[in-house]
């Protein structure tokens, strides 16, 4: 099984070899980039899923044979395999330590309907207090991708208050979960960002990805470039 996945991933990389070197430097990762563009190792995976368990998947995890690119398409797998939640999320235990890129997070959350049950909420939950810095990436960008909403925001934004990761990778995460949650709570989101627990680097980076959106009113935008320069 796992000579046959790493064969496909060399064969869907054939001639990528500018965007191997291209896409080391973009995902800084220290593994091998064998070059696969993650459109296509979408399509493997889709492909592949129908055809794997949670032993399969499990097996691919522990093999000694990782490169980026076969790393992440584990974590697809996981996403698109035909697996009960705390199946997935048990999966998802395991494959979350084998990551060292925000890609291998951002490529590997999707936003659909299972992940925002009360299982997986409770799960990302607990990620937040993770040594790991992309562990707890994970649990950010989960929760902006499945739980912006009215239901849970001020549940996000107390439970992002007890995050004491001090990661680049986490408080980018951070950044862009607050530039995104103000798109439909700005009011909320501002004053959220005002709270004494955000450190200034995070709230700054907030605002300013907020400046480089097109999704805010030019009214929202003055709040913003106000709120920005009261900040430092």
């Amino acid at each position: 099984m796992t000579c046959d996945v790493s064969f496909k991933i060399v064969k869907l990389a054939e001639g990528n070899e500018f965007y191997a070197a291209f896409n080391r430097r973009i995902v800084n990762t220290k593994m091998p980039v064998i070059g696969v563009r993650v459109p296509d190792l979408r399509r493997l995976a889709r492909r592949l899923a129908p055809d794997m368990g949670a032993v399969e998947i499990s097996e691919l995890l522990t093999a000694q044979n990782e490169s980026f690119d076969y790393v992440l398409l584990c974590g697809l797998l996981i996403t698109h395999a035909r697996l009960d939640d705390q199946t997935a999320i048990d999966l998802t235990k395991q494959y979350l330590p084998h990551v060292d890129s925000w890609a291998h997070i951002d490529v590997f959350v999707e936003k659909k309907r299972r992940f925002a049950s009360e299982a997986w909420w409770d799960f990302v939950l607990g990620c937040l207090q993770s040594e790991a810095e992309f562990t707890v990436r994970y649990g950010v960008v989960s929760l902006m991708t499945n739980f912006l909403d009215e239901a849970h925001i001020d549940q996000v934004f107390a439970a992002l208050r007890k995050v004491t990761s001090d990661g680049y990778y986490v408080k980018m995460a951070l950044a862009w979960l607050y530039a995104t949650a103000a798109v439909n709570f700005f009011e909320k989101t501002l004053a959220e960002l005002e709270n004494r627990q955000i450190d200034a680097w995070t709230r700054n980076k907030a605002y300013q990805k907020m400046r480089e959106s097109r999704r805010f009113t030019p009214r929202q935008q003055q709040i913003i470039i106000k709120n920005k320069r009261a900040s430092g």
